[in-house]
């Protein structure tokens, strides 16, 4: 056979290389991005660290993903690493199905707690007591709601909570009892001692939100850390902060036995009991924003062209900062079969990889001065007692996931709702202006991208055949949609020479003759990059190239419920012949001014000197 030719080789190279990139690919990992529907999808064959190989809740398995000759966005999505749509989180979890809210709620009340032992997690601040020990409560997260890192860095924005006007905050509560130590002391032949024991303990537990609080009383110990704090009609108009606060109230009995000594030994004379109260308060804060309360105007202008829909302009008037600006998530067309999706998505990730769990060891109770009582109720205790002992260990946290607000594309998208297949309405022109400066940070082990996200003022939604009827925001709630209808005139813009530097441009209504005046021309070529035509619809401009281009980007009237049409149109010069005469002359003129000052102003210069 003869040999190859490298003409041959080439492409045969080229070919291997090209198969053996697409296999490793395969072969490392799937990436299935399902448009922008609610089930966006993200695998990853990168193992959790933190959970071990595969979640113990997700199913089925990532290699039957790997071999699926059809993977369905229901299935892909429950298999490692995904995104969904925030305001329809729709994905099930675990062996009863769950969703995700449930889920987290479940894991919440999965914690461990007695009153000998205490967890907690690693952003919890402990306090101790005269009987309580290493009590918290710590914010776990918002069942409704949902965290954004987004702000800028070293700032409380990083983690702000988007909160409904209903929802549920997950917050643990936990603490550890330790009861002083029998004491006995001896005075002239009498013996006094004093003995503890608790007849009850109660938590009151509070959830504040700018100047509104909600409060649960709690008897029962058991529940002190599995029930969520749920509020309703959050009215905070602005970033504000949310507490939660706990209070654990203890009936301490003290029991007080005098003996006197006979010949026999001790002898009880006189057994008293009396109680007191002891509260130990905790508390945890994050800052958090009530999302329906902030602003956004939309209103979508309904572009026809003898009485058809042809396109939809939806403008977003609004805050330009992640704190003050509503953010929508889709937007419903009125057959229900597809919506303008949004660039948000929520990630549902591991917030802890452990927590420390604390257990106080026997015989090592705090011992109090019995000259000195316990402090009553609402008073604080000013005791410097030595420290308990405590057994402590490092132990892994129940699968409390963190819901994080990020941005999964640039701009809104057209997606089918279910099984239903997007018609060809496309979004065209879209106008957006930054939001935050930076995207959302996900974990190394997440094979996910966040992109930095942008609001959207103005959407141009094409080959439509059928109106908006409904915006929702991020946690569903409807915002009102204004609607107006306008008719679409086409437009003409002409360039004409007015010399051989200037270019005279007139905007004309095509149908009714008349001039487009105070309207925006954008150019390239020509010294400014935008000018207004006057009023008369007409504007001169300076070139700076040998071709001049004009767009009209489209404007609504609304006085007279007209849509200019965008038009577009460019203008070229000859361009100018190279003048030799004119080049000498210029060089000459170069060399007299370098003779002259050698000549003249180097030697009156030495002379001065």
């Amino acid at each position: 056979m003869p040999p190859l030719s490298d003409t041959r080789i080439r492409p045969l190279i080229l070919g291997l290389v090209v198969l053996l990139l697409l296999l490793s690919s395969f072969a490392t990992g799937v990436s299935t991005n399902r448009f922008a529907t609610a089930t966006d999808v993200f695998v990853s064959d990168d193992p959790d660290p933190n959970i071990g190989a595969l979640p113990p809740f997700i199913q089925p398995d990532l290699r039957a993903i790997l071999h699926s000759p059809k993977i369905s966005a229901a299935n892909a999505s429950r298999a490692r690493d995904f995104t969904y749509s925030t305001s329809q989180p729709s994905h099930k979890v675990g062996p009863r199905n769950q969703t995700l809210a449930e889920h987290r709620r479940t894991n919440l009340q999965t914690l461990p707690h007695n009153r000998s032992t205490s967890v907690w997690f690693p952003d919890s601040n402990r306090t101790n007591g005269t009987v309580v020990k290493n009590a918290h409560v710590t914010i776990l997260g918002t069942q409704n709601g949902t965290q954004t890192r987004l702000g800028r860095p070293n700032t409380s924005s990083q983690n702000l909570f988007l909160l409904p006007r209903n929802g549920t905050v997950l917050a643990s509560l936990d603490y550890s009892t330790v009861l002083p130590n029998q004491t006995c002391t001896v005075t002239n032949g009498t013996k006094t001692c004093l003995d503890y024991s608790i007849t009850s303990q109660s938590i009151n537990r509070s959830l504040r939100i700018g100047s509104q609080t909600w409060a649960i009383g709690e008897t029962s110990q058991e529940a002190r850390a599995s029930r969520p704090l749920t509020y309703t009609n959050a009215q905070a108009t602005e970033r504000t902060t949310m507490v939660v606060k706990g209070t654990i109230t203890t009936q301490l009995a003290i029991h007080k036995t005098v003996s006197v000594q006979t010949k026999s030994g001790w002898e009880q004379t006189n057994v008293t009991s009396n109680t007191t109260l002891l509260s130990h308060t905790v508390r945890d804060a994050a800052p958090v924003v009530i999302t329906p309360n902030q602003q956004l105007n939309a209103t979508q202008t309904l572009v026809t062209d003898n009485g058809e829909l042809k396109q939809i302009i939806l403008r977003l008037d609004g805050p330009e900062t992640v704190t003050n600006r509503r953010h929508w998530s889709y937007a419903s067309f009125k057959s229900g079969k597809m919506r303008l999706e949004n660039v948000w998505g929520v990630y549902s990730q591991h917030r802890y990889r452990n927590a420390t769990i604390g257990t106080q060891l026997p015989n090592t109770t705090l011992s109090l001065n019995p000259s000195q009582p316990l402090a009553p109720l609402n008073r604080s205790v000013n005791r410097t007692s030595p420290a308990t002992t405590t057994s402590q260990r490092t132990v892994p946290p129940p699968g409390v996931l963190e819901k994080q607000l990020i941005a999964i594309r640039s701009k809104p998208a057209i997606a089918g709702t279910g099984s239903q297949t997007a018609s060809t309405a496309t979004v065209g022109r879209v106008r957006t202006v930054p939001l935050a400066p930076k995207a959302a940070p996900l974990k190394p082990t997440v094979n996910l991208s966040s992109v930095r996200p942008r609001a959207s003022t103005r959407v141009v939604i094409t080959n439509v055949d059928q109106p908006l009827t409904t915006l929702y925001e991020i946690h569903g709630d409807a915002i009102p949609l204004k609607t107006r209808t306008v008719s679409e005139h086409p437009v003409s813009l002409t360039l004409t020479k007015q010399d051989k530097r200037h270019v005279r441009i007139k905007l004309t209504d095509t149908r009714t003759g008349s001039p487009v005046p105070n309207q925006s021309i954008y150019l390239h070529g020509a010294i400014k990059g935008r000018v207004s035509t006057n009023s008369n619809g007409v504007a001169v401009v300076t070139r700076d190239e040998s071709a001049v281009e004009a767009t009209f980007r489209g404007v609504t009237n609304d006085s007279q419920g007209i849509y200019y049409a965008p038009s577009h149109n460019q203008i070229r010069f000859a361009p100018t012949p190279f003048n030799i005469y004119s080049a000498l002359v210029a060089l000459s003129k170069g060399f007299v001014a370098v003779i002259a000052f050698v000549l003249f102003y180097l030697p009156f210069h030495y002379l001065r000197r």
